[in-house]
C-alpha cells in the first residue's frame, strides 16, 4: 500500500522530477535572459518615449487606472476615452505596464533560481540597471510629463509671439472681436484683466490651443493653454518680471506650482487652478 510513496523517494523518480522541474524553468526563463533583457528595456524606453512625446498621455493612464478598478472615482476624467483610438491607447498602454513588470519580475527570480545565464555577474548587473530605470520612471513620472509639455511647447512659443505683443501694447477695455482670436468676453467690466474666448482661435490649427488669456499688472501676458496640452499657462512677462501667484480677473485665485524659463521672456508654468480651470 505504501508502494507509491517509496517509488516517488527513489533516485530515478527523483531525477525525473528534478529534470522535468529544470525543463519547466528553463522554458519559462530560457538558458540565457538576452531575450529578457532586451524587451524589458524596449518597454521601459517606449514608455519614457510615450510620456515625452504624447500630450494626452496622462489622461491615458488616468482612464487604464479607473477601467482596471485603482480609481474609484472616474468624474474627474475628460471625455478622452471615447474614441476608438483612445481605447486602443489604453489596451496598449496596459499591455506594455502587464510585460514590463512579468518580464521584470521573471528577470529577478532568474537571479536566484534560473540557468546559470540568469545568474552571472553581468545579468545581475543588468538586471539591477533595468530595476534602477523602472524606479526612476516611476519616481521622476512628473519631471518626464513636465519635460515632454516643455520640449512640445517651445516648439510652439513663436507663434504666440505677435499675440503676446499686440495685446502688451494695446489691451483691450471691452468685447470685441481680434484677428488674431476670434470673439471675446473681457472681466472684470471697466478694467478687464481677463479675456475669456468664445471661439478656438485660427492658431489652434497647427498649435496648442487657449481658452483664456491673463494680462499680470506689469503688463505680462498669460495664455491659459486648454485641449492636449490643458493644465499650465504659457506666459510672457517683461524683463526683470516671472511667473508669479495671481488671483485671475474671474476672482479665482491661481497658485504657483512651478515655472521655467522658454528664453526671451516666454515661460511655461503651472498653477493649483490651472487644471480645474481649463
Amino acid at each position: 500500500m505504501h508502494a507509491p510513496a517509496d517509488n516517488f523517494r527513489t533516485p530515478s523518480t527523483w531525477f525525473r522530477f528534478s529534470a522535468t522541474m529544470i525543463w519547466l524553468r528553463d522554458m519559462a526563463l530560457g538558458r540565457h535572459p538576452l531575450t529578457l533583457w532586451l524587451v524589458n528595456a524596449i518597454v521601459l524606453l517606449m514608455l519614457v518615449g510615450w510620456i515625452l512625446w504624447d500630450a494626452r498621455f496622462t489622461s491615458t493612464w488616468d482612464h487604464l487606472e479607473f477601467q482596471v478598478g485603482l480609481l474609484d472615482d472616474g468624474s474627474d476624467l475628460d471625455e478622452f476615452a471615447n474614441s476608438m483610438a483612445a481605447q486602443w491607447k489604453i489596451f496598449a498602454l496596459g499591455i506594455m505596464v502587464v510585460v514590463g513588470a512579468a518580464s521584470l519580475a521573471m528577470l529577478t527570480v532568474g537571479m536566484t533560481m534560473g540557468a546559470r545565464g540568469h545568474r552571472t555577474l553581468a545579468s545581475w548587473m543588468v538586471v539591477l540597471s533595468l530595476g534602477c530605470g523602472w524606479l526612476g520612471l516611476i519616481n521622476g513620472w512628473d519631471e518626464l510629463v513636465w519635460a515632454g509639455k516643455r520640449m512640445r511647447i517651445d516648439s510652439h512659443v513663436a507663434a504666440f509671439q505677435p499675440i503676446a505683443h499686440s495685446l502688451q501694447a494695446d489691451w483691450p477695455k471691452n468685447d470685441g472681436q481680434h484677428d488674431n482670436l476670434g470673439p471675446y468676453m473681457a472681466y472684470p467690466a471697466g478694467q478687464p484683466k481677463t479675456l475669456i474666448l468664445l471661439t478656438t482661435p485660427p492658431m489652434a490649427e497647427s498649435g496648442p490651443t487657449f481658452s483664456s488669456i491673463e494680462r499680470s499688472s506689469a503688463g505680462g501676458i498669460r495664455f491659459q493653454l486648454s485641449g492636449n496640452e490643458r493644465g499650465v499657462w504659457l506666459e510672457w512677462h517683461p524683463t526683470g518680471n516671472q511667473p508669479e501667484s495671481f488671483v485671475g480677473g474671474l476672482l479665482e485665485p491661481h497658485h504657483l506650482s512651478r515655472s521655467v524659463s522658454l528664453g526671451d521672456g516666454w515661460f511655461l508654468a503651472r498653477y493649483d487652478q490651472a487644471a480645474m480651470a481649463s
